[in-house]
């Protein structure tokens, strides 16, 4: 399982499930700069950042974002963020 997250509201939403399912993180480039991730990675998840930043209230770039996430994981089971 892993998720993608956008915005810091929706990391704090996804907090407590991305924990108890120990699923792998995708967030955007200045999320993961500026969030404190210290929770995650103490609790052993991987933690990457997307290749740019993308705006969650368009579609199409969100489509984009899972697109390369697709590509880059075997993971199939992956929830995202929508505004």
């Amino acid at each position: 399982m892993l998720f993608v997250i956008f915005t810091a509201e929706g990391l704090q939403e996804a907090q407590q499930e991305v924990l108890a399912n120990q699923a792998e993180l995708w967030l955007n480039p200045g999320l993961k700069d500026e969030s404190d991730l210290g929770q995650f990675e103490q609790a052993g998840i991987l933690v990457h950042a997307l290749p740019e930043e993308t705006d969650a209230a368009n579609e199409k770039a969100v489509m984009a974002a899972l697109a390369y996430v697709e590509s880059q994981s075997r993971d199939k089971d992956i929830f995202v963020e929508y505004l």
